[in-house]
């Protein structure tokens, strides 16, 4: 097959379809291609109409469906800051890692196209190690009908590092910066099952099996946004990495706009809601960060008629925490209209 362009031809893509989608990659001899080979085989690539060329190659090729746009991110999880080895299997890593980048994709209202896994370990951990990490990334890309394009592998000296890129499209990007004053503001599922797993692990404590789920299997809400966008004009969104109080900040500081969030309404986690402490639960749920839940903005009413639907058909809740006036910044209030003192929160990688 003649793959160049003739002089005086127009440029096409040598016909490649599905072609690194339906065989193995096809490397080199050597220890570390063998380690990716056993990798990718673990992910368990499945066919996908959109990739012209997937791993073994030295770039994944990827069709963008006709009039829509490409939208990109990546996530980073480092071992002792994102995980622990004691706390999580080598499996639920992989998915976690996987998950918070889809969850950026939803956050844009956009659908998934494929994933790229970039892998840092250390030498003494073995093949299966790697194996067991990637087959929960590709377990997790499986479930949202996305797919693995390629990646890399690496020695660390130091720590295990896990970062996934992940591409997907969509007609109409949403943003953090679409807020208007009269949206309502809503938050899909519950809040704080992570951040108890982990104020219970630090405490030398089992977490409770519902709330672990929630921090090492947690779910994209691409599925729901899809679902959303097709029923409502949704004016903004941001995904719920890195806590409430802090990614509502982000939105009211992108959209010029101040958020008045009611504390009463926060959808606390089951396990939340047996705590005696209904304060400290509440403010667990408000900073404790990655839920990967959405939080939205869209008219008033217009999602209000959608909640039953959609509680019913996704198995959680849609609920309205508070509304989107003229001004700056966030402020919290209780069920009589007084203003609650909130601390910043919101997690910062620098903040000493």
């Amino acid at each position: 097959m003649d793959c160049h362009a003739r002089r005086g031809t127009e440029t096409r893509l040598p016909v490649l379809t599905g072609m690194g989608m339906t065989r193995r990659p096809r490397l080199g001899q050597g220890v570390e291609f063998d380690r990716i080979g056993s990798m990718v085989r673990a992910a368990n690539t499945q066919v996908d109409e959109r990739v012209i060329l997937g791993p073994g190659d030295d770039a994944a090729v990827v069709r963008i469906p006709a009039g829509e746009h490409a939208v990109l991110s990546c996530d980073l999880s480092v071992e002792d800051v994102h995980f622990r080895r004691a706390w999580l299997t080598w499996e639920e890593i992989g998915w976690r890692a996987t998950a918070s980048a889809l969850s950026d994709l939803a956050a844009m209202g956009a659908r998934p196209l494929g994933a790229l896994l970039a892998v840092a370990l250390a030498p003494e951990l073995d093949t299966a190690v790697a194996e067991s990490l990637s087959a929960g990334a590709g377990n997790c890309l499986r479930q949202f009908d996305s797919v693995l394009l390629g990646g890399d592998l690496s020695r660390s000296p130091g720590p295990a590092v896990v970062d996934v890129s992940v591409l997907g499209s969509t007609e109409l990007p949403l943003s953090r910066a679409g807020a208007q004053p009269g949206d309502e503001v809503w938050i899909t599922g519950w809040l704080g099952g992570a951040a108890a797993t982990s104020a219970s692990w630090a405490a030398g404590l089992e977490p409770d099996v519902r709330a672990r789920r929630a921090f090492a299997r947690p779910e994209p809400r691409l599925p729901e946004i899809a679902w959303l966008k097709g029923r409502a004009t949704i004016h903004s969104a941001v995904d719920l990495s890195d806590g409430l109080a802090g990614d509502a900040r982000h939105v009211a500081a992108a959209s010029d706009v101040r958020l008045v969030l009611e504390w009463d309404r926060i959808p606390l986690h089951p396990v939340l809601e047996e705590f005696t402490d209904r304060a400290m639960a509440t403010r667990l749920a408000a900073t404790g960060g990655e839920d990967y839940e959405l939080l939205l903005t869209a008219g008033p009413g217009r999602l209000e008629s959608l909640r039953r639907e959609f509680e019913t058909t996704f198995d959680i809740p849609l609920t309205r925490i508070g509304r989107v006036e003229p001004g700056h910044g966030v402020a919290w209030v209780d069920d009589s209209g007084s203003e609650v003192l909130m601390p910043a929160g919101g997690f910062d990688h620098f903040s000493g």
